[in-house]
């Protein structure tokens, strides 16, 4: 599997914490009986799970974008250093991103995103030329 297929997957396996962190706080919250339940209401969860709830909300935003523009790499025959690289570079800073925006230092989040774009818009450069 290619740099940039391996990428892919991992933004898409990245789903799987960032789904379950929010239940988890919710769960704890609630407790059994509001988990299995129909989850009419919602407990109130402290705040670094409200941010995990909108960390989860960015990444499942930028999802399509990004693993799109990775699958057209891929399609289209045009990996290259600089695209595998950007494409590594993604993937660490989206993970960075909601770390930070969890742990709830907006600066490191702000970074984590725009390293993020910066990186997409890196692969995209390498398409176009």
């Amino acid at each position: 599997m290619t740099t940039v297929l391996v990428c892919a997957l991992a933004l898409a396996m990245w789903s799987l914490p960032l789904n379950y962190i929010p239940t988890l706080a919710r769960f704890a919250a609630g407790g059994m009986d509001w988990a299995m339940s129909n989850r009419d209401t919602l407990p109130d969860i402290p705040p670094w799970a409200q941010r995990a709830e909108r960390a989860q909300r960015n990444h499942f935003e930028n999802l399509p974008m990004l693993v799109v523009a990775l699958l057209v790499v891929q399609l289209s025959g045009q990996t290259n250093p600089i695209i595998n690289l950007a494409a590594v570079s993604m993937v660490g800073f989206r993970i960075f991103h909601a770390f930070a925006y969890i742990i709830g230092i907006p600066l490191l989040r702000s970074l984590g995103f725009f390293g993020a774009l910066l990186s997409l818009l890196t692969i995209l450069w390498q398409l176009l030329i």
